[in-house]
């Protein structure tokens, strides 16, 4: 008896350690290591990733690290790939994060979260039919979530599928009244279909809901200068400018505006930004 517990605890403490600091006991002459259980697999793996969630949130490396030692203690362990796929997704690395969210979902079909999170990379990489059918799939496992909806609505929005992407963002203002994104997502569907005054509606909630939503101004604009309405167009694009004055779309917009309006210094003031802004 004496032997065998020997043999468990040399086994832990090599599995542990990743024989780094005891090799010495890993490699000892007649030590034949016992596996280790599923539970102390988990276990060890948990303590990997409460490691890599004690990582700065930017120190991807560091995060990356302690994940992947967690899958390499428990390959089964969904929670290390789920963590170990939204730090690839921050890190920019969009295929890494799909195969580790597709792998996710291998072990548990139902994770929502899973379908979710690899529907937004798809979409993020224009694969829209994909995109899709994962967003379709987390509404399936959860019928009243919202990021999805919303997820979905814009896919069939950049799909050109109009009627679809109007039924998801209704259904989301169904489920919550002061979505900003739905109004959103609605007015920009309105936008495209040059039905400019419901655009301008729908987008004068969504600012109404969040003031700091900058496309909304910036699409207000656009559908304010297709009505003719100049100087509604240039507070608009003022205020985009506020909130985003490193994205060249304001600056090109008001210098559109400027330059019909005859006010060509301003025109030109907003021009040379833009250079300044594409040298960056």
């Amino acid at each position: 008896m004496i032997v065998v517990s020997r043999r468990r605890d040399l086994a832990f403490i090599c599995l542990l350690f990743a024989c780094l600091a005891v090799d010495s006991l890993c490699q000892s002459p007649g030590v034949s290591p016992t596996p280790i259980s599923g539970g102390d697999q988990r276990r060890l793996a948990a303590g990997y990733i409460e490691k890599a969630n004690s990582c700065d949130i930017k120190n991807y490396k560091c995060r990356l690290a302690f994940f992947t030692k967690a899958i390499e203690v428990a390959p089964d362990f969904p929670e290390a790939y789920s963590g170990r796929a939204i730090t690839y997704r921050a890190a920019g690395d969009r295929e890494k994060a799909i195969d580790d969210f597709t792998k996710v979902i291998e072990l548990e079909p139902r994770s929502a979260q899973a379908y979710l999170g690899r529907g937004a990379l798809y979409a993020a990489k224009n694969e829209l039919p994909e995109a899709i059918d994962d967003y379709s799939k987390t509404i399936e496992l959860v019928t009243d979530s919202q990021a999805a909806y919303i997820g979905r609505g814009n896919a069939h929005l950049r799909s050109r599928h109009w009627t679809a992407a109007l039924a998801d963002f209704n259904r989301v203002l169904e489920l919550n009244p002061q979505s900003a994104d739905a109004f959103y997502g609605r007015g920009t569907l309105s936008f495209l279909r040059n039905e400019f005054r419901k655009a301008i509606e729908d987008y004068n909630k969504a600012i109404e809901l969040q003031p700091t939503l900058s496309v909304a101004y910036l699409n207000r604009a656009k559908s304010l200068e297709s009505l003719g309405d100049d100087k509604g167009a240039l507070v608009d694009l003022t205020k985009f400018i506020e909130l985003e004055p490193l994205d060249v779309r304001g600056y090109q917009g008001r210098a559109s505006i400027y330059e019909r309006l005859g006010e060509k210094e301003k025109a030109d003031a907003d021009t040379q930004k833009v250079i300044e802004l594409r040298k960056q």
